[in-house]
């Protein structure tokens, strides 16, 4: 006589929950991170990929809780970890349009406010300045080897945060408080342009102080133009080094963002 395989309803669950729960958080992770949730990349594609890293990192994780996936608590712990995936991409997110708004800020300065772009990527205008920036700093960001150490940091969050740990709510406090780096670091990167810039402007209020028959419309806009790009081409070898820091210092705070804090 055949031996009969029984499945039993709580098998399934744990069975489904062990893959669910795990792709919960990396599917968060490209929902935010700037390179995997770009509107570029197929969504078909993007669940494929999300999948695939579930089953390689599922066997290595540790033991998860024993609750029903279709239950109050199930659901709590999937939303838990949707979040968590989330907030780690959103490290990186705020770096990327930290340095969108350099170039924000460059361009209002150089007289190309007016100069709007479609970004297919945000489906907004953004200026032209801004996303010729943008470009160049997600090219880098491949350049270093960014995709990998955000799959790191999120393998290494489950070791950290396994699934079904209580929630951290100071890591949102202290996501809230990295936030201001949006406006620090945007201003940082921008200030020679703006600094230049101002400096131009104060010479050709001077002029037209001096001559007031001096046409600031058809002189004005072309010179802060000129110098606008002449100091932008001068600060881009010195750009390289300032976004490396500020990868840096993001990869570090997303890995520190579970960690309990120090005494």
């Amino acid at each position: 006589m055949a031996a009969t395989l029984v499945i039993t309803d709580a098998q399934i669950n744990a069975l489904v929950a062990y893959f669910v729960w795990p792709f919960a958080r990396i599917f968060g992770l490209f929902l935010t991170e700037p390179v995997f949730s770009s509107r570029a990349i197929p969504r078909r594609f993007k669940a494929g990929f999300a999948l695939a890293i579930t089953v390689l990192i599922a066997p290595m994780l540790p033991p998860l809780p024993a609750v029903p996936l279709v239950s109050a608590a199930g659901v709590a712990i999937l939303v838990q970890q949707l979040l968590i995936g989330a907030m780690i991409g959103f490290v990186l997110r705020i770096a990327i349009t930290a340095v969108e708004m350099a170039g924000m800020l460059s361009g209002m300065q150089m007289g190309l406010g007016f100069a709007m772009f479609f970004d297919p990527a945000q489906s907004a205008q953004v200026p032209a300045l801004g996303r010729v920036i943008s470009v160049f700093v997600t090219l880098l960001f491949l350049a270093f080897g960014g995709p990998q150490i955000v799959l790191s940091v999120l393998v290494d969050s489950f070791s950290v945060l396994p699934v079904g740990s209580p929630f951290p709510w100071r890591s949102l406090e202290a996501l809230a408080l990295w936030g201001r780096h949006l406006f620090s670091w945007g201003l940082w990167l921008s200030l020679p342009v703006i600094a230049a810039l101002l400096v131009t402007n104060l010479a050709i209020g001077v002029m037209t102080r001096a001559a007031p028959q001096f046409n600031i419309f058809a002189f004005g806009f072309p010179l802060t133009l000129m110098i606008g790009f002449v100091m932008l081409y001068l600060s881009l070898p010195l750009l390289l080094p300032a976004i490396e820091t500020l990868y840096g210092e993001s990869f570090a705070f997303a890995r520190a963002l579970w960690l309990p804090p120090k005494p």
